[in-house]
């Protein structure tokens, strides 16, 4: 988690509340106005509630007439408080989840009356800021503006008291903006159908639950979305609507008088919020940023004491009996980090309490929380609500769907459902100019689904979903080695879990580099492991740990704190003697800092893994162990191919489905193609260090990766990806890869795949044009182009390097004379000419005029070489029209011209 995945980690699906446009829908919701009131008085409070059914909360809740109204009292009038909302059902993981506030940033709200018959439910702006009371507080305030999510009906009050009550019914407009992310979710490119559009329809719209408790009110809506002509949707009965619900939570801010906010620091990882302060006249600077952090410390902060705001998570009993032990063992083991700094119990954990009065919706609990979403796919999510004013986090959570366990031993159990070639599926073979592209094939935003059968369309959520395949790939191969998986393997891999997740609840970033703290030889140790962990950092995405048959095994998973995770916890919660205000910690926590340049402490975040060419170290990669990444990704490599050899002999098992082979090999090939690609990021890579002039060992913030490594990245290419051989799977085994057919008799849910089997030469096209995407991007090229200005000739590889290399790798059997074998060659050379010819033809935009150059010239050699291939005698029917169609290709771009525009 996604896990959140928040600097950004993301492109994602989080729902905030609170632009001008949600203000917009909430304020344009049919709902009685003001201007439409009569003239009469407000109708007296007393008069009002003698009917209705009314709740005592934060604001007392009013029922009446099938409406919800909120009782506001006469010092809670202009007063802050926070409002967030969320959706409280699914769509059985069509990226719309329940209770999904990941990241869930609670909004400051405050109500104030207009006139006698309406309130203004505000949002103020909390990003601009000055000292109260100064001169350049009224300077921001003219400065700045607020928002006004809506004018609030006053249907009563009460002149002795001063408490109003007003109509809640702007609350059933879509402020979640919930429609476009369902027609996200079922968006068919293939089968565009704007006239089934799913709209709130207001007439099916209403007010559900209501609670109210001490500290906040919890107000559902039940919303129904529309369609006249909808496409099937799996989630529903009826198509042609589906009705969700969403809570609004208004609450008392629960930040602690005692907390203060801490300065971020880039050499350590927190989630982070900004505020733009006026104050400070020593900086060009203006933005003020806080880490996100709950307010632990202890008692007495000169010796070790119990927590004087412990965190008390609540094990809510949706949660299965025989992942409790997991789940909680987890959550204390953050303790030991803590203990460390002299704060003793600061993680508690205790059951959902028997008590009919208890519900997760109160904001007092921190609650872990277990999902059954029938397409969710498996994954886990932090959720963190935070003071936006502070960025004190005031309430946590994780959220768990129960895929992540049900898939963890796919080989024992009953046939699972597997990858059926859909639009985006990537057993779906792309167009060959659409494979061209890089912003599609960007390996950041496209990963094989965990469950191939989750839906796949243009919105994303950040959640944690990777370690599932991580379990799955592991348990195939643990079964190919020994036929059982060891057995804590359940146990341990929900621990990591759940470690990662709660590090986020303490406002911790990913950490991307951790695997480079431990050596090939320390994790395969057991002992090692166990103590230290298999990365530096449960934040890592740390794989499972498989060492190759034959030699030592440390621990499968990441189940303990690492050196890291001591040390930031050190950092952002180890208080400052004498320190009163953010900036006099700034020195001590500098000095703290300085230990990033030490591997073991060493940080860098999903800014840096994201494969869009901005990534420029290569160090920096999910789902990697060591700090020697291509030997442990070689290692990998071939225990894949491995277990690919055995399949056809193992699977499927007695009376189990074809299915079974199906699953497995999906599997294991997105794993294999995952790690070879990962090589790519060599390519252009300089190493970046986060350290400091003044740091002990700081060197430049750059460091141009050695020729010699980047030869074996690419070696580890053509070899893994790129050769005739790469791809070699025995026939028995593509033959097993079918799915199983079920069609029930309503055809609910019935669709089945194009094909039968699974076509590996779609496969390996998906993982090739993914390479050579990257590699062959603008930003990387223009990296490339520019090292001839920042290191010695030689010292690190060159644009030129890139083309010939490449060049010798896809046309090597052309160049030699030789014929390509079988349809996975032959469309990696057609798509590879593609490649040239864009950008000798029609770069995108910011390819530098060098790799044009070298891209025309790689043409000419090829038309050379492809002349005297097709001069050869005896060459079979589809290797001539290979070559004849390479040639076309190739000539074409050779001989095009371009047309100046005559204005």
């Amino acid at each position: 988690m996604r896990a959140f995945a928040l600097p950004a980690l993301l492109a994602s699906a989080v729902f905030f509340i609170g632009s001008p446009l949600c203000a917009s829908a909430a304020s344009a919701q049919p709902a009685p106005a003001a201007a439409a009131a009569d003239a009469d008085a407000t109708p007296a409070y007393d008069k009002f509630v003698k009917d209705a059914e009314r709740r005592d909360g934060l604001f007392p809740i009013v029922r009446k007439d099938g409406k919800v109204y909120l009782e506001i009292g006469k010092d809670q009038l202009d007063k802050d408080f926070l409002e967030h909302a969320t959706s409280a059902n699914g769509l059985g993981g069509f990226f719309v989840l329940s209770g999904d506030d990941f990241q869930q940033q609670a909004r400051v709200v405050h109500f104030t009356l207009v006139n006698e018959k309406t309130a203004a439910v505000v949002w103020p702006q909390t990003r601009f800021a000055a000292r109260p009371g100064t001169a350049l507080a009224e300077a921001v305030k003219g400065s700045s503006a607020d928002s006004v999510q809506a004018l609030a009906p006053v249907v009563a009050s009460d002149k002795a008291s001063g408490k109003i009550v007003i109509d809640a019914s702007f609350l059933l407009a879509d402020n979640l903006d919930l429609g476009a992310t369902i027609n996200a979710a079922i968006d068919n490119p293939e089968k565009p159908n704007p006239e089934g559009a799913y709209r709130l329809d207001p007439s099916r719209t209403y007010f559900g639950a209501a609670k109210a408790f001490p500290k906040n009110d919890v107000i559902e809506v039940d919303q129904t979305f529309a369609s006249a002509k909808p496409d099937t949707i799996d989630t529903v009965t009826d198509p042609r609507s589906i009705q969700m619900r969403v809570k609004y939570n208004f609450a008392e801010i629960l930040s602690t008088p005692d907390y203060m906010p801490r300065l971020v620091d880039d050499r350590v990882g927190y989630w982070n919020m900004t505020r733009v302060a006026f104050d400070r006249s020593d900086t060009l600077d203006t933005n003020v940023r806080y880490i996100t952090r709950r307010n632990i410390q202890a008692t007495d902060p000169t010796r070790p004491s119990p927590a004087k705001h412990p965190v008390v998570y609540t094990l809510t009993n949706t949660i299965p009996e025989q992942y409790r032990p997991a789940i909680r063992d987890a959550l204390l083991e953050w303790n030991k980090a803590f203990e460390k700094i002299g704060i003793l119990g600061a993680i508690q954990v205790q059951d959902q309490p028997n008590d009919p009065a208890f519900d997760p919706d109160d904001i007092r609990y921190n609650t872990i929380r277990w999902l059954t979403e029938a397409n969710g796919g498996g994954f886990a999510e932090a959720q963190i609500e935070w003071d936006p004013r502070t960025g004190e986090i005031f309430r946590s959570g994780v959220l768990i769907d129960s895929d992540m366990m049900r898939f963890t031993q796919p080989v024992y159990g009953e046939a699972i459902p597997l990858a059926h070639a859909r639009v985006g599926d990537p057993a779906a073979s792309p167009p060959l100019d659409a494979a061209l592209d890089p912003a599609l094939w960007d390996p950041a935003k496209i990963e094989p689904p965990a469950n191939p059968n989750r839906a796949t369309s243009g919105v994303g959520l950040h959640l944690d979903t990777g370690a599932l395949r991580q379990a799955q790939a592991g348990a195939l191969v643990l079964q190919a080695y020994g036929g059982a998986l060891p057995p804590n393997f359940d146990y341990d891999f929900l621990k990591s879990i759940v470690l990662h997740e709660a590090g986020h609840d303490f406002g911790l970033a990913h950490n991307f580099i951790g695997h480079e703290a431990f050596s090939m030889g320390e994790v395969q140790d057991k002992a090692f492991t166990t103590s230290n962990g298999v990365a530096s950092s449960v934040m890592e995405y740390a794989p499972i740990n498989l060492s190759p048959k034959g030699t030592k095994q440390g621990a499968y998973w990441q189940t303990t704190l690492g050196p890291y995770d001591y040390h930031v916890i050190h950092w952002g919660y180890a208080p400052v003697p004498g320190a009163t205000t953010p900036e006099a910690e700034v020195p001590t926590l500098d000095k703290w800092a300085a230990a990033a340049v030490d591997p073991k402490y060493r940080f860098a975040s999903d800014e840096d893994v994201a494969w869009n060419g901005h990534a420029i170290d290569p160090r920096v990669v999910q789902w990697t162990l060591t700090n020697q990444p291509l030997r442990w990704c070689e290692s990998q490599l071939g225990m894949y191919r491995s277990v690919l050899g055995t399949l056809d002999s193992r699977l499927p098992q007695t009376q189990r489905t074809w299915e079974q082979s199906r699953f497995a090999f999906t599997v294991i090939l997105a794993e294999y193609g995952r790690c070879a690609g990962s090589m790519t990021h060599w390519i252009a890579g300089e190493y970046l260090h986060r350290g400091r002039p003044g740091d002990p060992g700081v060197r430049d913030a750059l460091t141009p990766v050695a020729r010699a490594d980047q030869q074996r990245a690419f070696h580890d290419l053509d070899t893994y990806l790129f050769a005739e051989s790469a791809f070699s799977v025995s026939p028995a085994t593509l033959d097993r890869t079918v799915y199983a057919e079920y069609e029930p008799i309503d055809n609910y849910g019935y669709n089945p795949p194009a094909r039968h089997d699974v076509s590996l030469s779609a496969l390996a096209g998906t993982y090739q044009a993914r390479a050579l995407a990257y590699m062959f991007s603008p930003l990387v090229l223009q990296r490339l182009d520019d090292m001839q200005l920042k290191a010695k000739a030689g010292a690190t590889m060159s644009v030129a390097d890139l083309f010939a290399w490449t060049q010798t790798s896809v046309f090597g059997d052309v160049q030699r004379g030789a014929a390509p074998k079988g349809p996975v060659r032959r469309n990696l050379q057609r798509m590879y000419a593609r490649l040239l010819e864009k950008i000798a033809v029609a770069p995108w935009p910011g390819t530098p005029p060098d790799a044009q150059a070298l891209a025309r010239l790689e043409l000419t050699s090829l038309a050379a070489d492809l002349r005297k291939s097709l001069a050869a005698r005896g060459l079979d029917l589809q290797t001539r029209a290979h070559f004849a169609a390479l040639q076309s290709e190739v000539n074409r771009a050779l001989d095009a011209h371009g047309v100046i525009p005559i204005n």
